[in-house]
């Protein structure tokens, strides 16, 4: 007998919250943002009434669901709120971000290798002025007076071995210089020197 009356409560808790439906969802969402979520959050309300229904001596049981659904409402996006949180400063502090995808460090990896293969089979005194230029910051003409020679034999050297280590890291990089695409003249100049 119990049992029939609390779920006939229920019931009649149910319906009477089924008739707001549209109600309790657009305050959800409102909240929400989202009517996914929104929905989520009024069937949750609602299993809840199903499995434990409200008390008898409440005054105002329309009012007490929409407050529960407004609840479970910012309980959800403080809740996604946090897990966010915690996704972005694991991925700030997290050696993942740093190194991005296996494939782009594979691409890294590999870009880097033939650069440094290709700066190592230069003549000394071009990588030498090209480490200078590039690595050091050194003007072409304080290197080509500390050498002895021209600025136009270092500024040649140096233009060679760049296009021989951008030619090594992308095999089309001798075609985008020489046919000054967009996409090369728009990159900064550091990096075009540096052939990323």
């Amino acid at each position: 007998m119990i049992v029939n009356a609390s779920q006939s409560i229920s019931n009649e808790q149910l319906k009477a919250a089924l008739l707001t439906y549209p109600k309790l969802l657009a305050s959800a969402r409102r909240i929400t943002g989202c009517k996914t979520l929104a929905e989520d959050v009024v069937q949750e309300v609602l299993l809840q009434l199903v499995s434990k229904p409200l008390r008898t001596d409440i005054a105002a049981p329309s009012s007490y669901v929409m407050r529960m659904v407004r609840n479970l409402a910012r309980d959800h996006m403080r809740r996604l709120r946090y897990e966010r949180g915690l996704f972005v400063e694991e991925q700030i502090g997290g050696s993942t971000s740093a190194y991005g995808s296996p494939e782009e460090r594979l691409r890294e990896t590999e870009a880097y290798m033939a650069f440094r293969c290709t700066v190592e089979a230069m003549p000394a005194r071009t990588r030498k002025f090209y480490e200078e230029h590039y690595f050091d910051d050194v003007p072409q003409n304080v290197i080509a007076r500390k050498a002895g020679v021209s600025c136009a034999l270092v500024c040649g050297l140096l233009r060679d071995a760049h296009s021989r280590c951008l030619a090594a890291i992308s095999p089309d990089a001798d075609h985008r210089m020489e046919a000054g695409s967009g996409r090369e003249r728009h990159r900064p100049q550091r990096l075009r020197e540096m052939g990323a």
